[in-house]
């Protein structure tokens, strides 16, 4: 059995390749992998995800710089 550590580590691997990231955007671009998304952003563990991608996915949108930083500091207040 592969160790917890490692198989994450595999899995980040993957998901920074060219490979795992042109998975993940046929996982995401249809309707069902939207949905897929959706839901599990409504569970609670989806939340904690959203949490902690947030910040980060900020600096990929075009938003004014004092719009990201209330929404990191309204993030961060929820945590």
């Amino acid at each position: 059995m592969v160790p917890d550590s490692m198989m994450k580590g595999i899995v980040a691997s993957y998901l920074a390749s060219p490979q795992g990231m042109k998975m993940i955007h046929a996982y995401l671009s249809p309707a069902d992998g939207q949905t897929s998304i959706r839901k599990y952003l409504a569970t609670p563990e989806g939340k904690q995800t959203v949490q902690l991608l947030l910040p980060p996915m900020l600096d990929g949108l075009n938003l004014l710089e004092d719009v990201k930083e209330k929404i990191r500091i309204a993030n961060s207040e929820k945590t």
